[in-house]
């Protein structure tokens, strides 16, 4: 519950080994909860204390990589896929089973899909982080294009995370490297704002309101 070294304040056990983790505000009470995409199947749960699936659909496909947003600006999060083979993102404005609301292609192969509202406007937008070369590039707007935002943070190997680190309505890059978050309070190139070790070198970084204050 804080960005800062320490023991963790929740500890959960939900999906099973090999699952993609994605994060969002499934049922629009502000707190933001955990689930897992498996196979083409999203697994989602409304609480972090005393988890269960509480939303379970098919949507993508195997390999592709879960992410989710608010793309409607209704408040609630819902799902997405990127498919970084052919570099395409396909985001649902309902957390449910049926045709992408959004397609469109931003990347390149080898890219990670990443989302936030990266110009404060209440709608989430795509990125995609280039491990290759630890560049990010983000769009303001889920159309095809050229990216809005282009930031070199972070080095070859890197695990992108995002997030509102100063309660500024703004998501911010971050990145994950050997146990260590490496965070910025502006999606600009620059020094970590924030830097603390926490988790395992092997470990997925994750980024949410688990406490639900803003």
């Amino acid at each position: 519950n804080a960005n800062s070294a320490g023991v963790p304040d929740i500890t959960i056990q939900f999906g099973a080994p090999g699952d993609y983790p994605v994060v969002g505000d499934w049922n629009g009470d502000g707190i933001d909860t955990i689930g897992v995409y498996r196979n083409g199947v999203f697994y989602l749960s409304n609480s972090n204390t005393s988890p269960s699936v509480a939303l379970t659909f098919a949507f993508g496909k195997a390999g592709d990589q879960p992410i989710a947003g608010d793309w409607n600006g209704d408040g609630t999060d819902t799902i997405g896929v990127y498919r970084s083979s052919a570099i395409t993102f396909l985001l649902r404005n309902t957390n449910s089973a049926g045709a992408a609301d959004a397609t469109f292609k931003l990347g390149s192969a080898g890219d990670v899909g990443i989302a936030g509202d990266w110009n404060a406007d209440g709608l989430d937008t795509s990125g995609v982080f280039r491990p290759s070369n630890g560049a990010l590039y983000l769009k303001n707007a889920n159309t095809s294009g050229f990216a809005d935002v282009r930031i070199n943070y972070g080095t070859t190997g890197d695990k992108p995370v995002t997030g509102d680190w100063n309660y500024d309505a703004t998501a911010t890059i971050g990145v994950y490297r050997n146990g260590t978050f490496y965070l910025r309070n502006t999606n600009t190139i620059g020094y970590a704002d924030f830097k603390f070790a926490f988790g395992a070198t092997t470990d997925m970084p994750l980024a949410g309101n688990w406490d639900g204050i803003p």
